[in-house]
């Protein structure tokens, strides 16, 4: 035997992996042992299917159906008839306030980009959790009516909750506050974008109806508020330091400076304490459809079938394999 070549040894057949994937079966392919599997489990995958259906209208009667109210809002617009007018104001002769905002253009942030960061978050949170009205209709499964005052949620997840917690020495919460109102309004609130523009679409979940279109309402109209008692503090802020050193300036050049200062920020103020929108223009104010439209059936059931039908296949495909592994390692020698 040339030098190199390694002897041939008895070939052994080896055993197959543990795969899912079929064997061949008289030269028949993966795709048709597949299809006659599930041509003769076909009452796994009907069972399957019903038990999908089952489920998700079990499902349907235990969930409690919300309504989704929705408003469209934009910047507050500066001109035109409906507008609010301009609070920056012009560039007078010293060009000294003409930009409320100094900084590089990318630097700069609008009372709108404030208005939508600011949404039912933070400071605006703090705001709405100080009205007991907005804490008894977004926590309404923990206040109790009859003794009025605050519990723990009733139901078998809260209880079981509350005892994982208990085992590392925690406390569920009970009294809400203005950070639960912040989290409770994150996970219902959704912000879209309207055909890539400015506008918004801002949409809130609720069970009840009247409550979600007047929740929304309210939460747009403090946070318009906020942003618009921020800004009044930072002008009366801005004139009583112009104002403080007017009576400590005697040079005519500087006197004037400042006097053009205190005209700007007091026409500023003004403009502030106009009855309009602040930061945002109402485009359509908060509605809801007069039926729930969530969990939609139309949607929930056709889905929840059609994945009980695929878990009945996948079930049916992985039994079959199985059996034919099991059989043919114990018709091995």
């Amino acid at each position: 035997m040339p030098d190199g070549v390694i002897a041939p040894r008895d070939i052994q057949p080896q055993p197959h992996a543990m795969t899912l994937a079929l064997p061949m079966a008289g030269g028949e392919g993966d795709l048709r042992s597949f299809v006659r599997t599930l041509r003769t489990g076909w009452r796994w995958l009907v069972g399957g299917w019903v038990g999908g259906l089952a489920l998700a209208v079990a499902a349907l009667w235990l969930v409690t159906p919300a309504y989704t109210a929705a408003m469209v809002i934009g910047p507050t617009a500066r001109v035109g008839s409906a507008a609010m007018g301009a609070r920056v104001p012009t560039l007078n002769g010293r060009d000294s306030a003409g930009v409320a905002e100094p900084g590089a253009g990318d630097e700069s942030l609008s009372d709108f980009a404030r208005y939508l960061e600011l949404f039912g978050s933070g400071p605006v949170a703090d705001r709405l959790a100080a009205d007991p009205a907005i804490l008894r209709a977004l926590f309404a499964e923990r206040w109790d009516a009859e003794a009025e005052r605050w519990r723990p949620p009733p139901g078998l997840f809260p209880t079981v909750k509350r005892a994982f917690l208990a085992m590392v020495g925690r406390e569920d919460w009970v009294e809400p506050d203005g950070d639960r109102v912040a989290r409770a309004l994150r996970d219902r609130l959704v912000v879209d974008m309207l055909r890539s523009g400015p506008m918004r679409r801002i949409t809130f979940r609720h069970a009840d109806r009247a409550i979600a279109v007047e929740l929304l309402g309210r939460i747009a109209a403090a946070t318009d508020a906020h942003l618009r008692a921020e800004a009044a503090r930072r002008s009366a802020a801005q004139i009583a330091h112009i104002k403080l050193r007017l009576g400590a300036v005697t040079v005519a050049e500087h006197r004037q400076a400042l006097s053009d200062l205190l005209l700007d920020q007091e026409r500023v103020a003004m403009m502030i304490g106009v009855d309009l929108p602040f930061a945002a223009d109402m485009i359509q104010p908060p509605a809801a459809a007069t039926l729930p439209d969530w969990p939609n059936p139309a949607v929930v059931i056709p889905l929840a079938g059609l994945v009980g039908l695929v878990a009945a296949g996948f079930a049916l495909s992985v039994s079959h394999a199985l059996r034919e592994r099991t059989t043919g390692v114990e018709a091995a020698p």
